[in-house]
């Protein structure tokens, strides 16, 4: 096994004005970021960002990643204000949560408005956001296995420049423990006392110095939410645990914290007085519910759930205690006088449909599946009230991170390096760029489907469906297929073309599966437009 140890990375000095730091020089040599593919024509990972860079480190920001857990993207208001008031209101009219904290972030920084979980469900999300690598290349292709630690993570690259690292909250990819505190395959943070491999649990506490679960029935920990508050509320508690760490005074090293919550992935409760905080909203069901129209075989054949309105409003719950606490997370490190020279990261490892055709939860393409919420902020560096609006993917997270701080990339991460992207553009014009693309895809051993998603469509090729696309703009709540119509021969071929070359140069199996081959084929195979 490699030690990540044996990786160098060059840094880019940084300067402190009155507003924040700025990073000199960085821009220089990152390539085309707006290219038609994650990768270069080659089958490398695209242009190294290379700095010519002093020896000296000098001063660093610090870096703050939240990550929540199968998180809709529309109950972000910054979200919703980009979207008609239909779309914005899936679950009725009036029927939002207000997140007046993260709405902040996305206001004085950029908000991606076409984010998407590389996978979309939680192990295989994690470990290409945390590595820059497809899921099939990083040992975790599905839920629950381990993370190969040959991979450089994104707390190994930034323990070697210099950071102090820790992970406050779940993990999910160390294997089965559960919940397995300090897990033995940890990704390489320095800190992990309270990181947990896996599981929703709701209250913790510490004992003798040790955390622990701190609902139990028959001396086994369970999901109960029963006599919770806000000192063991399991967001609550660690939002505490993550400021103790971010306020840590004796360390001289700038600090790289992950603060990975499990909410507001089900079971779907709260404490008080988040807990009935929603319950007089006029919820009803997504528009796509209910729906006797033909949906795609690749929708798992599931008992379709009876909607309630009670249980969206324990979601909403969830969501306002995240927003609040990540409120206090902002309000520390303003305190500590760290606010402006923190990179801080929000986005969640996949969504939840909430309903919507007919299904909860995520582990399919659609949008309340797969696409999640990305916000960046640092200023000085990233310009404020940005919309990015191409794709970006989660597994282009550890690159652009590198990125922005002007360390030098791994060549051999699959993800793009968007930086220059994120920091260059200014108004929500400024990004018609060409398309690019990112890629989505299920399946550990067995392929179950695979897409590919540029600024507006999604083209889904799956083991047992004809080829789905989607059209965002023109039936954002996605009803129809539109592969074969007249006028979409373009997209489609442009789509295939980039799944034939992201397989290609990844080695992802799930082009070599005889269906999706077979789709791939018929999707070139059929008449080119002039």
């Amino acid at each position: 096994m490699a030690s990540s140890k044996q990786l160098k990375y060059q840094v880019a000095t940084w300067m402190m004005p009155a507003g924040g730091m700025i990073l000199i020089g960085f821009l220089i040599a990152f390539g085309d970021a707006s290219s038609n593919s994650a990768l270069a024509d080659d089958g490398s990972a695209g242009p190294d960002s290379v700095h010519s860079v002093p020896a000296d480190l000098g001063e660093r920001p610090n870096v703050l990643l939240i990550v929540t857990d199968e998180h809709n993207f529309r109950t972000l208001g910054c979200y919703r204000q980009t979207m008609s008031r239909e779309q914005a209101e899936m679950w009725g009219i009036g029927a939002v949560v207000t997140t007046p904290h993260l709405d902040a972030l996305a206001k004085e920084g950029v908000l991606c408005t076409r984010a998407y979980a590389t996978s979309p469900v939680c192990s295989p999300c994690r470990a290409a956001m945390f590595t820059g690598r497809y899921p099939h290349a990083t040992g975790v292709p599905a839920n629950d296995m381990v993370l190969d630690r040959s991979i450089p993570t994104l707390a190994d690259r930034l323990g070697d420049a210099g950071y102090r690292t820790g992970y406050i909250g779940k993990w999910h990819l160390g294997g089965t423990g559960k919940p397995e505190w300090s897990p033995k395959v940890d990704g390489g943070f320095q800190f992990k006392k309270f990181m947990f491999n896996r599981g929703h649990w709701k209250k913790f506490d510490i004992k003798n110095g040790v955390p622990h679960v701190a609902a139990m029935k028959n001396g086994e920990p369970t999901y109960s939410v029963s006599g919770a508050d806000q000192e063991t509320f399991a967001t609550d508690w660690l939002t505490n645990r993550a400021i103790d760490f971010i306020s840590e005074k004796e360390s001289t090293k700038p600090f790289f914290a992950v603060v990975s919550y499990p909410d507001p992935h089900g079971p779907n409760s709260v404490r008080a007085p988040y807990d009935h905080m929603y319950d007089d909203l006029p919820f009803s069901p997504p528009r796509t519910y209910g729906q006797n129209i033909e949906t795609p075989k690749w929708l798992a054949a599931k008992n379709h759930p009876v909607f309630r309105g009670e249980d969206m409003s324990k979601y909403f719950g969830m969501v306002k205690c995240l927003d609040d606490n990540i409120g206090r997370l902002i309000a520390s490190l303003k305190e500590f006088g760290q606010l402006d020279n923190t990179l801080i990261i929000m986005t969640s490892d996949h969504g939840d449909l909430c309903y919507e055709h007919d299904r909860q939860n995520k582990g399919n393409p659609y949008e309340g599946s797969a696409r999640v919420p990305l916000i960046l902020r640092h200023p000085g560096n990233i310009a404020s009230g940005q919309y990015y609006t191409q794709p970006i993917g989660s597994v282009d997270v550890t690159p652009t991170v590198m990125g922005l701080l002007g360390l030098v990339g791994d060549p051999a991460d699959h993800g793009r390096d968007l930086s220059a992207d994120l920091v260059g553009h200014s108004q929500p014009e400024a990004n018609k760029q060409s398309d690019s693309v990112t890629f989505l895809r299920i399946g550990g051993a067995k392929a179950r489907w695979i897409a590919a998603v540029d600024s507006r469509y999604k083209l889904v090729i799956s083991i047992n469906d004809e080829p789905w696309l989607f059209d965002a703009r023109q039936d954002p709540d996605e009803l129809r297929n539109l592969y074969g119509q007249p006028g979409t021969e373009e997209v489609s071929h442009r789509l295939t073309k980039e799944l034939h070359r992201y397989g290609q140069q990844t080695g992802d199996p799930h082009l070599q599966n005889k269906k999706i081959a077979a789709s791939l084929e018929h999707c070139l195979s059929t008449k080119e437009p002039q």
